[in-house]
């Protein structure tokens, strides 16, 4: 299937800003509520309207015969671009030109650090004027000016989706120009087959969070109900003000869908980056088998968004993990959100035994791979980005992230003098006026009456990953029958690295570490992989681009790798026996070295070479001995009471002591290395920590967890060798090395390590 590209002329000399409020009916000069407007003698009239933004042509009449209608800014044609519609006599479809918005400059009144808030700059952010050139029976020409505006009037406030460095907010920092999702040209894609522009109709998507506020003005036209038999207490619930008046937090799954898919040309609001998906709430306080195993019974489900996560609760549960992987092979992408602890991991108020070792040398607080919705290997993991191009500043970082999205920063919160102030996202809050409860904007600059159902305020990897799942659900509606393995491939291929985008330039981070007595390095920087893919773990494979990602999508078929991905890849599973050695006399040093791998059926790779699409690191055997370099080794290598004691509490700080200082550094057969998990990441694995209770109602005290929770096994992922070979060479391995304070049994992490990687035969 091929694109089409609405085209247009760039603005030239003085026009005026395109970014704008509520569409004036059909444009009117002035903006009232007539349905014509007369110029000079000629009169033009809008017999169906468009958006400037998506480039949907504008129908507009004559009263006469007119030979010919241009425009200074915009196409107008005779045939519609989208539909192949031939107009009716003294009738044109007019397009306003995407050049205009890539092109724009702000006005330097508009774009400082204040917020734009007089009458000069809103109109330079509101008004624009065409210029019709109509020319008469008898070749007279005559002119007709005339006012246009975006439909959705929060729309130039969404930076991530437009930034030209608007500042409502009052931050300091104004967003950079240009780093945004890159959606408008995504927008004016043609699928001339189906003749329709993307906007993500005929796309599902499950939001997997709080209760989404369905009534939303913004949203209820996007609510899609399953038809599941006894889902009343788990799909679409909606928001009762009473819990909003309790917990004001609650608005973040209303927040959440408006990034994603929230609609769009309807005179309210902003508009989500599918702003004609359907969308599915999936209320996050119920059983999470119940839960995933309901999103499989769902007919037409392409992806789910999962901005919730674990922070420091460690676990594995077999049913759930065989639920992801039933969503992968049933092609239901689960974009999960990486998390927000880069700096909070470390927080002695709600995690006591955390420690601060991270802070001083200024990497991530918190290991992120915990809960199965972290590790399982196909999940798409999303870190955030700010409006200034860089990591935010709360953004969890880790091996296992995939790509960025937008998250923002904190907007103009006063209580955070120790920083600049950067902008957050504005989205949905709630269809309550917030008056009625904890309004979080309500010191905002921005909060109006005429913005009240809104918010400026949110931000979070909660808000990147629904800025990608808008972004996938543009892919899905180019390419319907997409597989997950497709998109991650999609999403990888199109991703902008730091050579795309300076901003996100990084140094290799390496410390003089005064526990080991060494240096150490704490971030590998950006590095290219075998396969020529660029990869850090602090953006992934990059940040987000929607019409780059839709472009590849509808030209699938035609790349091999991309083609070669319909079906799903081949498990092996490494056989070696005893594949861990100490590697220092101090026992400190552990390497690990993989061979003899086979598939479910027990057949060898032989010499077969893989494509790998994931693996994942079995660790579940890692367990202390009482020797090492720290006091706390002892502890941490003792048995936990089986009533909590003082003893336990002590353990718990011996083993996250011993946690933050271990290193697992995973290396390729071709030498590429993945850090895994850092130093200094604080991780409550083994600690018997903050285990998850079992969201259930009743009042057994017995048994507080999860049904079939577990440590085993505890598989970590790393994408850093995405699209490598993995073959049988006896000189060459895969490998995971140990760097430790406390001793490990190597006997014991014998017992269950094994490497399983996912490909396909090159």
């Amino acid at each position: 299937m091929k694109a089409i590209l609405n085209k247009g002329l760039r603005i030239t000399g003085t026009a005026a800003a395109v970014s704008a409020m509520m569409l004036c009916g059909t444009m009117l000069s002035g903006c009232d509520d007539s349905k014509n407007w007369i110029n000079d003698g000629v009169k033009l009239t809008v017999v169906e309207e468009g958006d400037l933004v998506t480039g949907k042509p504008y129908k507009i009449k004559a009263d006469r015969q007119l030979q010919e209608l241009s425009a200074d800014h915009g196409e107008v044609t005779t045939v519609n671009p989208v539909t192949g519609e031939n107009a009716a006599a003294n009738e044109w479809f007019y397009v306003f030109s995407e050049e205009n918005f890539t092109s724009y400059e702000m006005p330097d009144s508009a774009a400082q650090n204040e917020v734009n808030d007089s009458d000069e700059e809103k109109s330079s952010l509101k008004a624009f004027t065409e210029t019709f050139h109509a020319t008469l029976a008898d070749g007279r020409t005559r002119k007709v000016n005339q006012d246009f505006a975006i439909t959705d009037p929060l729309l130039p406030d969404q930076w991530h989706l437009w930034n030209i460095g608007q500042n409502p907010y009052g931050v300091t920092d104004p967003p950079l120009k240009k780093i945004d999702i890159n959606v408008i040209p995504a927008w004016r894609v043609i699928l001339p087959e189906e003749k329709k522009q993307i906007d993500g109709s005929g796309v599902y998507m499950a939001i997997y969070d709080s209760p989404v506020d369905i009534n939303h003005e913004d949203l209820k036209d996007r609510v899609y109900d399953p038809g599941i038999p006894g889902t009343a207490d788990l799909i679409n619930t909606g928001l009762p003000l009473e819990i909003l008046k309790k917990n004001a937090e609650f608005t973040h799954g209303t927040s959440v869908t408006g990034i994603a898919a929230s609609s769009g040309m309807n005179k309210l609001g902003g508009r989500g980056v599918a702003f004609n998906a359907n969308l599915t709430s999936f209320a996050k306080d119920n059983d999470e088998t119940v839960i995933l195993g309901t999103m499989l019974k769902m007919d037409h489900l392409n992806l789910v968004n999962a901005s919730i996560g674990d922070d420091l609760v460690t676990y594995h549960i077999p049913a759930v993990w065989d639920l992801f992987e039933a969503l992968y092979e049933n092609n239901i992408a689960f974009i999960h959100a990486q998390g927000n602890e880069f700096k909070d991991g470390y927080d002695k108020e709600d995690k006591p035994y955390s420690l601060s070792n991270c802070l001083e040398f200024h990497t991530d607080c918190e290991f992120k791979q915990t809960d199965p919705k972290s590790r399982y290997p196909f999940i798409i993991n999303v870190g955030a980005l700010n409006s200034l191009g860089e990591k935010a500043s709360y953004g969890s970082s880790g091996a296992n992230l995939w790509v960025t999205g937008f998250g923002g920063e904190y907007g103009a919160d006063k209580t955070l003098t120790f920083m600049s102030s950067s902008a957050a996202m504005v989205t949905t809050l709630s269809s309550y006026d917030p008056k009625e409860f904890e309004d979080p904007d309500k010191d905002s600059p921005w909060r109006t009456e005429d913005n009240k159902y809104y918010t400026n305020t949110m931000n979070g990897t909660s808000s990147a990953a629904p800025s990608v799942s808008g972004a996938a659900a543009l892919a899905y509606q180019a390419r319907p029958d997409m597989t997950v393995s497709e998109l991650r491939y999609l999403l990888v291929k199109t991703a902008r690295n730091d050579k795309v985008m300076p901003t996100l330039a990084l140094t290799p981070l390496e410390e003089d570490d005064y526990f080991y007595d060494e240096k150490v390095t704490l971030d590998y920087g950006w590095q290219d992989n075998a396969a020529g893919y660029r990869f850090s773990n602090r953006y992934g494979f990059g940040v987000v681009d929607a019409e780059a990602l839709v472009k590849a999508a509808l030209e699938c078929d035609n790349d091999p790798v991309c083609a070669g991905m319909k079906e799903l890849p081949e498990k092996y599973v490494s056989a070696n026996e005893n594949p861990c050695a100490y590697t220092d006399d101090s026992k400190r040093l552990i390497t690990c070295s993989f061979s003899d791998f086979k598939n479910d059926e027990g057949e060898s790779l032989g010499k077969t070479e893989l494509l790998v699409d994931a693996l994942t690191y079995n660790v579940s055997g890692m367990n202390y001995l009482p020797e090492g370099i720290i006091e706390s080794c002892e502890l941490a290598a003792s048995e936990e009471d089986e009533e909590e004691t003082e003893h336990n509490v002590e353990r718990k700080k011996a083993i996250f002591e011993a946690h933050a200082l271990l290193e697992l550094t995973a290396e390729s057969q071709s030498g590429t290395k993945s850090l895994l998990k850092p130093l200094y990441a604080n991780w409550d694995y083994g600690s018997g920590f903050n285990i998850p209770d079992d969201d259930d109602d009743d009042d057994d005290d017995d048994d507080d967890t999860p049904e079939g929770l577990t440590l085993e096994p505890m598989d970590l992922a790393t994408s850093a060798f995405y699209q490598e070979s993995l073959k049988e060479d006896p000189d060459k391995k895969y490998r995971l090395s140990f760097r430790s304070a406390c001793q490990i049994d190597v006997d014991d992490l014998n017992e269950n390590m094994h490497l399983t990687v996912y490909g396909r035969k090159k």
